[in-house]
């Protein structure tokens, strides 16, 4: 266990030190452009994000009263048959699937974090090509009721409690993540090797007609 908490502490410094000195990079969804989704893939880690109507197609225009969904993707394309693990710090990020107004007021987040496992990363196997999903429908009314029952909501090591959001009233929002993500390699202890991307913020403007 020691082991794992050194890697930790070891990733946290390394992402740490990236933050500061790599430039980052913006890449937004605006409501009237043809995109409709981020794609994004850097040194082989993909991500997508969008949001998606109740049909489950990406979009950035939603009727009032709909109850849409945050959709945040992580793809392993580091190497050709190469299992990887997926370095979790994105969801401890406050910022994750909050919604604000156009004038950078905070509207709310969909869910909380109730309780996160003191586990290693190293559980979060993803293979060479495979999509890893968290999504999230804004109203949301499942609560976290003990880490044994079978119909929690659960991502890597975390679980979550739904905020029982009222629907958005007619108006113009955006939601916006800025984070570095990283893949880890399965390499023999005490050795650790991490693909990440740039430090990123993924920005979409959606609306509520």
């Amino acid at each position: 266990m020691s082991y794992f908490i050194t890697i930790a502490l070891i990733l946290s410094l390394i992402i740490s030190c990236q933050k500061e000195t790599i430039e980052q990079s913006t890449i937004e969804l605006t409501v009237e452009g043809k995109q409709k989704v981020i794609v994004i893939e850097d040194y082989g880690v993909g991500i997508e994000f969008c949001l998606l109507n109740e049909n489950d197609e990406p979009a950035t225009t939603f009727q009032e009263g709909e109850n849409f969904k945050f959709h945040l993707a992580i793809i392993n394309h580091v190497e050709p048959d190469t299992t990887m693990y997926i370095v979790s710090d994105f969801i401890y990020n406050e910022a994750l699937f909050k919604v604000l107004d156009r004038t950078g007021r905070t509207i709310g987040k969909p869910w909380e974090k109730s309780m996160c496992l003191e586990i290693s990363d190293g559980v979060n196997q993803i293979y060479a090509g495979e999509k890893w999903i968290i999504e999230s429908p804004w109203v949301e009314t499942q609560v976290f009721e003990g880490p044994y029952e079978s119909d929690n909501i659960k991502y890597l090591q975390c679980y979550f409690s739904g905020l029982n959001m009222k629907p958005l009233p007619i108006g113009k929002y955006y939601t916006e993540l800025s984070q570095q993500f990283c893949l880890g390699k399965y390499l023999p202890q005490p050795k650790n090797e991490f693909v990440c991307t740039e430090f990123l913020t993924l920005r979409i403007y959606f609306e509520i007609k």
